[in-house]
């Protein structure tokens, strides 16, 4: 439904079922669709690897990780 609310959308999608546009929405001329690429880069590879050290560090320490989810 094209009803003039919306000027237009830049939408960062993946593969995944759930970030896949419809085809009516991916057409859209005022819809930019763009693959997901924001965790590609190399600076991004290295602050999950040092994430991922220090979230292990704090469990051997007994600690709760930073950002944990589900504690």
């Amino acid at each position: 439904m094209n009803t003039g609310y919306l000027a237009g959308a830049a939408l960062d999608v993946g593969q995944a079922t759930d970030q896949i546009p419809t085809p009516s929405l991916a057409v859209h001329p005022n819809v930019i669709a763009t693959p997901r690429m924001g965790v590609q880069t190399p600076q991004s590879t290295e602050l999950k690897a040092l994430e991922t050290v220090e979230q292990v560090r704090s469990l051997v320490q007994g600690e709760l990780p930073h950002n944990a989810l589900n504690p």
